[in-house]
């Protein structure tokens, strides 16, 4: 009787541990199919990664992420704080995958000479004018400035007709087919680029106003009409405007309709290329002083070559006067193309400005700072 009432309580230990080890088994195999019930926007929580960035993330639907005006409204309240960590850190952010059906940018420079020892004026012409830009050289330059103008006033206007011309965000190489490259956001658009020109011009003792209103959000088609009120109500407010720069930036398709960036690579950094657009009176517009335009141009298009070759891309010369008639000194500047990083076009609008700024110097007597 003692032999089966022990018999029996061993019998329980070992069924007891058999369950036991079953259960703890079951467990283990049920791990994955808990973790695929947690709730999507707990998985952030769970592996502490930092919510995506504007210049660092695309979207779900592949297109860079827009968020208004501010790209902070849109982003959970701590993103800024992890964004401003990372510039502080240095570390490049991580870009994202492509995402199904993308497309890789194709990357070229377009300047026409191949050795920057070799640097060129070199123009396209789309009119029926005849031009060398060599003799454009030797004209007198045609801009002046009124006494101590440099001082208090602005004498540079940089506006945006095409604010919302956007760019990839930092280290993307692709795009989807749908894709129409423009944003309300500031920070992904030329409007980003103009900051980076007024930030360095001023740096260089050469005061600026920036327009940072995009003129085609609205109405596209009415664009260069209210860039040009908005240019001439600065000019009305500060007499002391010489210069004003529109600054866009070039859409580069290929015949097979694959996207092309403009690329360089000038003191160890990537960078998008430049090309000043000139205006002219052929399709009619009052603009009998093109030449004077074109004169600025051509001086700063040797600049640009001396100082960073393989950063401009040719003088283009067209048929429309794009408001350049209220200024000798206007000029439209574009920067980078469609397929340009935000970083790579900030780069080139940097390089742009020092030159800029050097033919400012040479030409008004401005005191000339350390650049």
């Amino acid at each position: 009787m003692k032999w089966n009432v022990e018999r029996r309580r061993a019998l329980y230990k070992g069924a007891a541990v058999t369950v036991g080890v079953l259960l703890l088994c079951c467990s283990f195999l049920a791990v994955p199919y808990i973790a695929s019930a947690i709730p999507a926007e707990f998985g952030s929580y769970l592996t502490e990664e930092t919510p995506p960035t504007p210049l660092a993330a695309l979207r779900a639907d592949g297109k860079p992420y827009n968020a208004g005006t501010s790209s902070t409204d849109s982003l959970p309240s701590d993103a800024s704080e992890n964004e401003s960590s990372r510039e502080e850190s240095d570390e490049p952010a991580t870009p994202p995958e492509p995402p199904e059906g993308a497309l890789t940018v194709f990357a070229d420079s377009f300047c026409w000479y191949t050795d920057p020892a070799e640097a060129t004026l070199d123009i396209i012409n789309r009119t029926n004018y005849t031009v060398d830009l060599k003799e454009y050289l030797t004209r007198q330059y045609p801009v002046s400035l009124s006494p101590g103008s440099q001082e208090d006033e602005p004498i540079v206007l940089i506006l945006h007709t095409h604010g919302s011309e956007s760019y990839l965000p930092a280290g993307v190489d692709y795009y989807l087919p749908e894709e129409d490259f423009r944003s309300d956001d500031p920070k992904e658009t030329v409007v980003s680029v103009g900051d980076m020109i007024a930030e360095t011009l001023e740096s260089l003792g050469i005061p600026v106003l920036h327009d940072r209103t995009m003129h085609d959000l609205m109405d596209f088609n009415n664009a260069y009409t209210e860039s040009r009120a908005a240019a001439r109500e600065a000019l009305a407010e500060h007499p002391t405007i010489r210069y004003i720069l529109d600054i866009h930036r070039d859409s580069i398709f290929t015949q097979n309709n694959i996207c092309e960036k403009t690329l360089t690579e000038i003191d160890g950094k990537q960078t998008a290329q430049v090309m000043l657009v000139v205006g002219t009176n052929q399709d009619g517009a009052a603009h009998p002083d093109w030449r004077q335009n074109l004169t600025v141009a051509t001086k700063l298009e040797e600049l640009l070559n001396n100082l960073y070759p393989t950063l401009a891309r040719p003088v283009n010369l067209r048929s429309s006067a794009f408001n350049q008639a209220l200024s000798p000194g206007a000029l439209l500047v574009e920067v980078g193309s469609c397929g340009n990083t935000i970083e790579e076009a900030r780069e080139a609008g940097r390089l742009f400005a020092i030159s800029f700024a050097t033919l400012l110097h040479k030409n008004h007597r401005i005191p000339t700072k350390s650049y």
